[in-house]
């Protein structure tokens, strides 16, 4: 029985007869609210949080500040709803993808499934091209190049500890390495909280943020910023995931609300001191990325930041490619018991593969992260918002005003989508002239 003291481990019976005996597969899941809160700060908290300072400076502080507070609300809100959803109908969901086939049927299921693993994919290369950068800002803090070196090289050492880090088995196995991301990002989220603070006298900022600049490219940056603080909260992707590596007791249900409430709280209130500290710090020009300021600190300090950053993204990649190679693997599982092939020989070839794909891809076109902020505006509202609230309804009754409520919410992040999605082509026009081939 579920939740009793005898479900330390989770028993699911895959029933087939065969006269009289049922073959039982039992998986063991070692998952706590710990490890689950480690998997979600790995996945969110990333080196987006340097930017939001940027944001900051183009809403300003009533505008930034309640946008920021406002996606919080609703990211925790969605999250729950999705919870609420995994183990409904008598079956229990393993995957994003399972969650909707139970309650809204296969074809949702392909939809979903079709989104949530681009959104990973993408997501990936842009913490590819991110690894890159930030190793690369560490080679010139030290002073070992004159100009800033190419990307690729960086990029290519980036993979080569991600083919190693690819094969462990699965997300219940990366406990440690999500330890060691959520760890590394809480360390340079620190560090840029620090730099910030100590120039936080300069007391800068205004209201309604940077209008030194022309009405179409105020518009077009709230647009932008709107998308980075939308998306800076969304760890839905792998939610599901997450939950099925729990073990039980207590229930899967209440310990991911624990550990998602735990978690979405303790990243939120390290954005919002980043961003609060770094737009006092630097005000209305404050760059992209806080350690890209000029004589921020020591350049031991940068230095550190930055080498952070890269083991973070090591991390998050892994976190992030799990959903991925357990598609993949189970859709090439068939073929290759046809073919006789070992599953560790499958598991090798086919993680290097894609592991070698984003990096040729990430060498090829390192300016795709613009891109990806295009396609993450896309993708944002169906997976955080609309698949939860519709499966949220389509299980539970609701009283009329409540339904009516979710769906202005659907129809509100709807529209910050595409405002957000226009911002980020808009980035792309203006930056085009900056792009390069294997830069």
């Amino acid at each position: 029985m579920e939740g009793s003291p005898r479900s330390s481990r989770d028993l699911e019976l895959a029933s087939k007869d065969h006269g009289d005996a049922t073959k039982v597969l039992v998986i063991e899941r070692h998952g706590t609210v710990f490890t689950s809160f480690m998997h979600i700060v790995t996945a969110i908290m990333g080196a987006g949080v340097l930017g939001l300072p940027n944001a900051l400076s183009w809403l300003g502080w009533v505008g930034g500040l309640a946008l920021m507070t406002t996606f919080y609300g609703v990211t925790l809100y969605c999250a729950h709803l999705l919870i609420e959803t995994v183990d409904v109908k008598g079956r229990k969901a393993r995957t994003y993808r399972e969650a909707t086939e139970n309650i809204l049927g296969p074809l949702a299921g392909k939809l979903l499934a079709g989104l949530q693993l681009s959104t990973l994919i993408l997501v990936s290369l842009a913490y590819f091209i991110t690894a890159g950068t930030s190793g690369r800002a560490a080679l010139v803090a030290v002073g070992h190049y004159g100009v800033d070196p190419a990307l690729w090289p960086v990029i290519l050492a980036f993979c080569g500890m991600q083919l190693f880090l690819a094969q462990m088995p699965n997300l219940d196995s990366t406990w440690i390495s999500s330890t060691v991301g959520a760890t590394m990002s809480i360390g340079y989220s620190i560090i840029a909280l620090g730099l910030c603070l100590a120039q936080a006298g300069h007391r800068q900022g205004t209201l309604g943020g940077n209008s030194d600049v022309t009405t179409a490219a105020k518009v077009f940056g709230v647009m932008n910023a709107t998308g980075q603080v939308a998306f800076a909260l969304n760890f839905a992707a792998i939610l599901v995931e997450v939950q099925d590596t729990l073990r039980e007791p207590p229930a899967a249900d209440v310990a991911m609300k624990r550990a998602t409430g735990l978690a979405i709280t303790f990243v939120f209130l390290f954005y919002m001191a980043v961003a609060i500290s770094g737009y006092l710090a630097f005000g209305d020009t404050v760059a992209g990325s806080v350690l890209a300021e000029p004589a921020i600190g020591p350049v031991w300090v940068i230095v550190l930041g930055n080498i952070m950053v890269f083991i973070h993204m090591l991390c998050a990649v892994q976190l992030l490619s799990q959903p991925v190679y357990a598609a993949m693997e189970s859709a090439l599982a068939q073929r290759s018991r046809r073919a006789r092939a070992s599953p560790l020989a499958v598991r090798i070839v086919w993680r290097s593969l894609y592991t070698l794909l984003l990096t040729f891809v990430a060498c090829l076109v390192p300016f795709f992260a613009d891109v990806v902020g295009l396609v993450g505006a896309l993708f944002y509202w169906p997976t955080v918002v609309v698949f939860p609230v519709v499966m949220w309804l389509a299980v539970y009754p609701a009283p009329r005003v409540k339904r009516w409520a979710m769906q202005g919410l659907n129809a509100g992040v709807l529209v910050v989508c595409l405002v957000a999605a226009v911002g980020a082509m808009s980035s792309i026009v203006r930056n085009a002239s900056t792009y390069g081939l294997f830069h």
